[in-house]
Formats: C-alpha cells, structure tokens, sequence
C-alpha cells in the first residue's frame, strides 16, 4: 500500500518522520534503563537484617546478661537471625562498640555515658543504687565509706558512673577507696584479705549475684538523701527497696531503704535500620513474655519514657497512629525513580532550603518563648515554697497544693518542644514541683494528725 500525498502531509505536520520515530524509540530504551537501573539500585541498597545480631551487655552474672539470655530464642524466631551476647565492663564500653560498629545493640545506664550518636530504642527496668556494708565493718553512713575497702565496679561500666556521682554528693573522692575495682560479689570471699568492707552497686533488683549476696544478715543496706540526689543529678530518680526485698527470714532489709534508680535501656546507633529497630521493638512488646522477666517496662508507659532521645523507628512504633507510616513508605519507594524526578526535586529543593529556613526561625523563638515561661513557673513554685513555710493553716496549704499542681500541669501542657523538654532545667522544674507537692502534702498529714509541732519541724 502507497502513501498518498495528503497521509504524507499530515505525518510530516505531526513530526512522524523516520527520524522522530528512530529518537522516540532510542527515549524509550534510555526510560526503560533508568527503570531497571532504580529497580536494581533499590535492590541492592533496600534495609535488611543482619544474618548475626550482636548485643553487649554487662557482666556475665549482671542482670543485663540474663535479660539478654531470656530474650534470645524470641528475638532469633521472630528475625531468623542469631542473637549473639558479648559481655563487657558495662555502659562505657557499650558505647563504644556502639560507636565503633562493633554491635548492633547494646544496654546502657542512663547517665552513665555520653551518647553522642546513639539513641534509645526501649526503656527496660529501673537500676536502683545499693550502698551494700558488711555488718561487722562499723559503717553507718555513706559518709563513714571515705578510706574504706570500697567496691564502686570495673572501669567502663555504668555501675562505677553512678557510684562516682553518689559519692560526689557526699564529698568523696574515689581515690580515698580502697579496692575500688572489685567486682561486688567479692564481698563474698571471707578467705580475701583485706577483705571488702562496702560495695555501691547499681543493678535491678533482680540481679542473681546481688540477690545471692544479700541473703542472709551478713551485710545491710545503707540509706541515702534520695531526693537531693535526683535533684542534682536529674537521670535519678527517687525509689525506695521495700521491706523483705532480697530475704524474708530473716527480712532483708528490714525496713524500707530509701534510695535513688536510673533507668536501663536497649540502645542502638542513630543510624540503624528502621527494619531491626522495628524487629526488636515487636519481638520485646508482643513474643517476649512478661513473666519471663516481670521488671520490664511495659509499653504503654515505654511510650512516655523521654530521658532519652528515642531513634526514629522507635518514635513511629509507640505513635498510636503509625498507620500513616504507609505513606512514608511510599515516599521511600519514589527513591527508587528519584531519576526522573531531579528536575522537579531541584526546585522543590529551593523551596524547602527557604521554608527551612523560616522553620528554624520560629522553632528558636518558640523555644525561647516557653524557656521564658519555665523561669516564670519556677519563680511560681519558689515562691509558694517560701509561703507554704510560714504557714499551718490547712485550708491554706490545700491551695498552695492546689496551685503547685496547677502549675505543674501548666508546664507540661505549655513546654512541649522536645529540645525544651529534653533540658536539664524541665526536669528540675518537674522535680522542684514533686518535692514541693510531698512536703505540703506531708505537712497536712501531720496537721491532720494533730501534729503542729511536727509540721513545723518539715519545714525547718
């Protein structure tokens, strides 16, 4: 069949020459390429598990090593990956391995180590300090530690970060103990001489070698100025070891020991897979049993945990709307045809740098403006405790307590940057108005009671 003169003009009119049609051909192959090269790329680079998953701990009978264990065959069935334990010094040392790509997890002690490029997955269990003594050593007080053969743990561990801190409060220098880096559980060699005569340990209160150590009346536990310490040290808070904690024939202690906790947290590098992250967290909130290990944080109040900045996949499993990770999904999937896409990126790129920009600038100010009214909710607590000082009228003080958690509740709901919040000064405010809200509330139980002179001693 011959073209006709009128087909030939008007394929010529709509650009169908030989040599449009060879070049539309050629623009398809090179489309279909750049298809098959994002589809490969994404391919290779896609997030996946590691065929060994390495987890460092802590000591081999520490209360780390045995959550580890306990956590193993869930973790290996639900990723298919072997779960390997590496036992460390402690927190320190983790860090480090961390940092070094030498684990894909760790545990740590908060405000044990500096976390530059690591970040929480989970809170687990408290750490609760021990001032363990040997009965027959005359200790009395943590103060009477100064010179003594004291245990405060190895180099690098957590354990010996919270035990400087607690003996900084009381004007302790470390290099006045003696032995201080033994391993408590040499409190139990009688044979060693000079034998250990004190350890300050940090562990849960589920640690096998410190539940081993404290059966028995051989030793007891020292109280310590709980809420002074937490005050100073804001990763402390105040906890008391109840009655029969470790014995109850005869009770060990005897009676409820006040002292201070941080907490204990699985830890991984900023920079890990959303997909392990993911793993774990499931694996740790849904196989893993809470009879297995009862101290564990459950979830719903992990989700409220924030001494700790939380890595990204962490933050979007405890969002109770994570559903909308869905869409952030198929943002990642456009990665894979990014290609075809610069020219448009290109501009919105622009766009972004300038309503960054602007971001940034309300972000400052916004955070300046709430710093600005955490001074003043300070300055609201400091005066209601000068007032409630002077007074023991209970209907008075019922409005001082009202007002301070007024107030308390007005920070939380008003101070909602994460940096803000994240400040060493939100977590003094919060405690200021903790301890603020127990004294009044203590005043009024003396009041109560009939106790006017009690009360005034409270204050004084």
């Amino acid at each position: 069949m011959t073209d006709t003169a009128d087909s030939k003009t008007v394929r010529k009119w709509l650009g169908w020459t030989p040599q449009t049609k060879t070049l539309r051909r050629w623009l398809g192959f090179v489309m279909l390429g750049v298809v098959g090269v994002s589809i490969m790329s994404w391919f290779v680079t896609r997030e996946s598990l590691p065929r060994e998953i390495r987890l460092a701990t802590g000591k081999s009978g520490g209360l780390y090593s045995q959550f580890a264990r306990k956590l193993t065959p869930y973790l290996e069935e639900r990723t298919g990956s072997s779960l390997t334990i590496q036992t460390t010094q402690g927190s320190v040392e983790n860090v480090e391995l961390l940092r070094r790509g030498e684990v894909h997890l760790a545990i740590l002690q908060a405000g044990a180590a500096d976390l530059d490029g690591v970040v929480a997955l989970a809170p687990l269990f408290p750490d609760v300090v021990h001032v363990v003594v040997r009965r027959s050593s005359g200790i009395q007080t943590v103060r009477d530690l100064a010179g003594r053969h004291v245990s405060i743990g190895p180099q690098g561990s957590g354990m010996r970060g919270a035990a400087g801190d607690l003996l900084s409060h009381y004007g302790i220098s470390q290099e006045l103990l003696k032995q201080n880096d033994a391993y408590f559980r040499s409190l139990l060699d009688e044979d060693h001489e000079p034998r250990l005569e004190a350890a300050i340990v940090t562990t849960g209160l589920l640690n096998p070698d410190l539940s081993r150590l404290l059966m028995g009346s051989r030793f007891e536990l020292l109280p310590l100025d709980a809420d002074a310490i937490s005050v100073r040290f804001p990763y402390f808070e105040p906890f008391t070891i109840p009655r029969g904690m470790y014995s109850e024939s005869p009770p060990q202690p005897p009676q409820p020991v006040a002292t201070v906790a941080t907490m204990s947290f699985l830890a991984a590098r900023s920079d890990a897979p959303d997909i392990l992250v993911e793993e774990i967290l499931e694996c740790l909130y849904e196989q893993f049993p809470r009879s297995g290990f009862p101290a564990v944080m459950p979830p719903g109040e992990a989700a409220t945990w924030s001494t700790v900045p939380l890595h990204s996949a962490a933050r979007t499993f405890h969002d109770p709307y994570r559903g909308l990770g869905l869409l952030a999904d198929f943002m990642d999937s456009l990665a894979g045809i990014k290609e075809l896409l610069f020219a448009f990126g290109a501009g919105l790129y622009l766009l972004w740098l300038r309503w960054k920009r602007i971001k940034e600038q309300e972000v400052r100010a916004q955070v300046a403006r709430q710093m600005r009214r955490l001074n003043e909710l300070i300055d609201e607590t400091a005066r209601i405790e000068r007032a409630q000082m002077f007074s023991q009228d209970p209907v008075e003080l019922k409005r001082y307590l009202d007002e301070v958690t007024f107030i308390k509740l007005r920070g939380l709901r008003e101070m909602s940057h994460e940096d803000l919040r994240g400040d060493r000064m939100f977590s003094i405010f919060l405690m200021q108005c903790a301890n603020l809200i127990r004294k009044i509330q203590g005043k009024l139980i003396l009041l109560a009671e009939g106790g006017v002179s009690s009360a005034a001693k409270l204050d004084s």
